[in-house]
């Protein structure tokens, strides 16, 4: 956490707090404008939370990253079976994680599809000991 209260996960998250912001700034923009006052007051009241809430999503996001980087345990996720979800190409993971000093436990994850995600493939792992169902998959 930075000095003003931010959490900086790897890489930033720059794109996604812009996003953020632009939600929280459209109505006010909207209703300064001078012609959209009723239009201004509805998008102020719709998108305000609305860019309040992927600002917190993305602040837990990066919390989460931080501590998998400081407490997670290394393991290893066998991927047990790859079913697609809907047309897109989303995907539900089941997996068999397992490590030295984690103890083994199956887990169903919802992420895009990768070639790397076929039955039988061992994928590196990082698991909070505190909480094995908040994991991150390297691959």
């Amino acid at each position: 956490m930075t000095e003003d209260g931010f959490v900086e996960a790897r890489g930033g998250n720059v794109v996604p707090r812009l996003f953020a912001v632009a939600l929280m700034a459209t109505g006010p923009v909207v209703y300064a404008a001078g012609d959209g006052g009723a239009l201004g007051i509805v998008l102020t009241a719709v998108l305000l939370p609305l860019g309040i809430a992927v600002w917190r999503a993305v602040t837990r996001a990066a919390r989460r990253l931080l501590r998998l980087d400081e407490v997670g345990l290394p393991a290893t996720a066998v991927v047990l079976s790859v079913e697609p979800i809907s047309e897109d190409p989303t995907v539900r993971v089941r997996l068999l994680i397992k490590g030295p000093d984690v103890p083994e436990f199956v887990v169903e994850h919802d992420t895009r599809y990768d070639p790397h995600l076929k039955p039988g493939n061992e994928l590196v792992a990082v698991v909070d000991p505190d909480d094995h169902r908040d994991f991150e998959l390297d691959w």
